[in-house]
């Protein structure tokens, strides 16, 4: 097992999923795979949705694709970014999201 860091920008999300998702065998035949380039195509039509409504369309997707078939365990997580920090000065206190005092 390995560690890895990533910085995500303003209004960037990253997302986590087993491979439960990618190996889901369905689809016309029943036997393939939903695969990562299937999951690359559905998230290029995702920009810019919630990250609720990502992981919602992801298992859909994925759920559609296996139809009645078997299937290993599937989670998904996303993680977002905000597209702006934003700050607010009261009375000398500042506060807002993504804000850490230093």
């Amino acid at each position: 097992s390995h560690t890895v860091e990533t910085v995500l920008k303003p209004g960037e999300t990253c997302l986590l999923y087993t491979d439960g998702i990618t190996e889901a065998r369905g689809g016309p035949l029943g036997d393939e795979m939903f695969g990562e380039e299937r999951l690359r195509r559905a998230l290029s039509e995702c920009a810019g949705i919630p990250v609720e409504a990502l992981v919602e369309r992801v298992q859909m997707l994925a759920a559609q694709w296996l139809g009645t078939g078997q299937h290993d365990d599937m989670a998904v997580v996303a993680i977002s970014a905000p597209k702006t920090a934003t700050l607010s000065v009261v009375d000398g206190h500042v506060s807002g999201k993504n804000w850490e005092e230093r």
